[in-house]
């Protein structure tokens, strides 16, 4: 069996002779989600998108998720950590400029602000188009469903694939030589699922390294759980919690929890996801579809649309207007993949650290190069259940936790692994000459040994200093925004956005003349297996 030092060796072998580090370039991007709130007490904003950032529906980087509300920013691939970090500070650059006008600002952390029950959360809105009603009926259905607090939490998505070269490696690497285009594009697949498993395998660590969410504001829940404890009378907080979003209390999904969806092959996975997309489940269809003309939600089946279903990781595959992510993932495979696990790191005024996307990277490459076993629904089911352990306990890293071979201390384990994320640090910034990958590792090598320097524990420390998650996460979102103000917007930028505004814009009227069925056909036709 090849271990990961093999894997390694033979990488640098590959880029010897080749006489160049391409094998060794990632492209990535990142999706960052942010609550618009009142400037004054931090109150999520009930107004409406603001139309100087252009259309949701069309606008390339500046969009809404859930609710009309959350923001979400998206940058373009990047060959460099620093072009992604240089967009999201544009992006936000801008937006902060344009909230400002109208006395608003940016939630920093993952859990939102306080929120007077599900009403107080307005739904996204997408115009009149027949693909924006599809939108806007997809989230009725989601707030009929799990209602829309929950859908009010945020984070930030890593959307990351190999270079071709890579592939070239890892095919002879594997003993593939000769492939047809059609079994590149399998072989990539595979190996890209085979990334997958092992993330869930080992994901954890990063609920455990960035986990910014140990506390709530106490209108979250309906009622305190056992599991947490009170800061102040408006704050719960879990008091070895890390990620209080990746845990049971975040994205709860009863209906999903028996859902085993098989990352052993695409085909499996297509096909579980389908019977998913066919089941019908008797408590939505006890909630009706379209009910006196207004639809409540798309079906009632188990999943109304694919991205229902939650996941710390997905398979990804860049779809072409109307397609689904299932058939454009069985038409052409695995493209890349999108970690969907890491939380807001609130002390950053765009919502992650450089240092953390390298530390991503050196992940994802020890994903790919640590073996291919596939994995079982016992496996499975112990990874679910050790995830959310960590995600509620992580902070208390002399605890015993089961990762599938009996307890073992959480300090343990999590040192044993960032020996080995050293040694592909260690090895990218040899061949690079990047020292930002050791140096990234380097970083979370300390949070070991004080665990102060969680995010989680500085969070909670922030929370006791200002008598609260509220004020601490306003008086944040209140600073982080006045240090946008001092940055003066270029003209250049200024232009750019502008430009980017008005043609969404016109890409919106031009989706909503074109439409020629009435929405219940589209519906019809969207829904329809392909």
């Amino acid at each position: 069996m090849t271990t990961l030092t093999d894997a390694l060796q033979a990488l640098a072998a590959h880029c010897q002779q080749a006489a160049t580090t391409s094998a060794l370039t990632f492209h990535r991007g990142v999706e960052r989600e942010a609550l618009r709130v009142e400037h004054s007490e931090g109150r999520i904003s009930h107004k409406p998108h603001p139309k100087s950032l252009g259309s949701a529906l069309t606008h390339s980087s500046i969009t809404t998720d859930y609710s009309e509300s959350l923001m979400e920013f998206i940058t373009g691939v990047h060959p460099s950590v620093e072009g992604v970090i240089q967009e999201l500070e544009d992006i936000h650059n801008l937006v902060n400029h344009e909230l400002f006008k109208q006395d608003e600002c940016l939630w920093p952390a993952s859990m939102p602000c306080y929120l007077n029950g599900n009403d107080d959360v307005p739904i996204a809105y997408y115009g009149e188009s027949n693909t924006g009603k599809l939108k806007r009926a997809y989230r009725e259905g989601l707030s009929n469903r799990y209602g829309r607090i929950m859908q009010c939490i945020a984070g930030m998505h890593y959307n990351f694939s190999f270079d071709k070269d890579f592939w070239s490696f890892l095919e002879h690497h594997k003993g593939k030589s000769n492939l047809s285009n059609s079994e590149k594009q399998a072989f990539q697949s595979d190996n890209y699922f085979a990334l997958i498993r092992n993330f869930r395998r080992s994901s954890w660590m990063l609920s455990l390294l960035f986990g910014a969410s140990p506390a709530i504001d106490e209108s979250f829940l309906p009622k305190k759980p056992d599991s947490l404890n009170e800061l102040e009378e408006n704050t719960w907080f879990g008091p070895k919690a890390t990620s209080l979003r990746m845990s049971d209390l975040g994205y709860q999904n009863k209906a999903q929890a028996d859902l085993y969806v098989c990352y052993n092959e695409v085909d499996t996975y297509i096909s579980t996801i389908k019977k998913a997309l066919r089941t019908p489940y008797q408590r939505y269809q006890d909630i009706g579809v379209k009910v006196d003309g207004q639809y409540r939600q798309l079906n009632s089946n188990l999943l109304q649309i694919e991205n229902e279903y939650y996941s710390d990781i997905r398979p990804k595959r860049v779809t072409q207007p109307g397609e689904h992510p299932s058939a454009a993932l069985h038409a052409r495979g695995v493209e890349y993949i999108e970690v969907r696990i890491m939380d807001l790191d609130p002390s950053s005024p765009i919502g992650m650290q450089s240092s953390t996307l390298y530390f991503i990277d050196v992940f994802l490459l020890y994903c790919m190069l640590r073996g291919d076993e596939h994995l079982g629904s016992a496996e499975c089911s112990q990874l679910r259940i050790m995830q959310q352990e960590i995600a509620s306990h992580g902070r208390d890293l002399d605890m015993d936790f089961d990762f599938g071979q009996g307890p073992t201390k959480l300090r343990t384990k999590a040192e044993d692994m960032l020996n080995s994320l050293t040694e592909v640090a260690k090895f990218l910034s040899s061949k690079t000459g990047n020292p930002a990958y050791k140096n990234a590792v380097e970083v979370q090598r300390e949070k070991l040994s004080d665990v102060s320097k969680l995010p989680s524990a500085q969070l909670l420390e922030l929370s006791k200093a200002q008598q609260g998650y509220q004020n601490a996460m306003l008086a944040l979102s209140k600073e982080q925004q006045a240090k946008w103000m001092s940055c003066p917007l270029s003209a250049e930028l200024t232009s750019e956005f502008a430009q980017k505004a008005e043609r969404s814009l016109h890409d919106q009227a031009a989706i909503e003349a074109a439409d020629e069925v009435d929405f219940d056909a589209f519906l019809v036709d969207y829904l329809t297996p392909q």
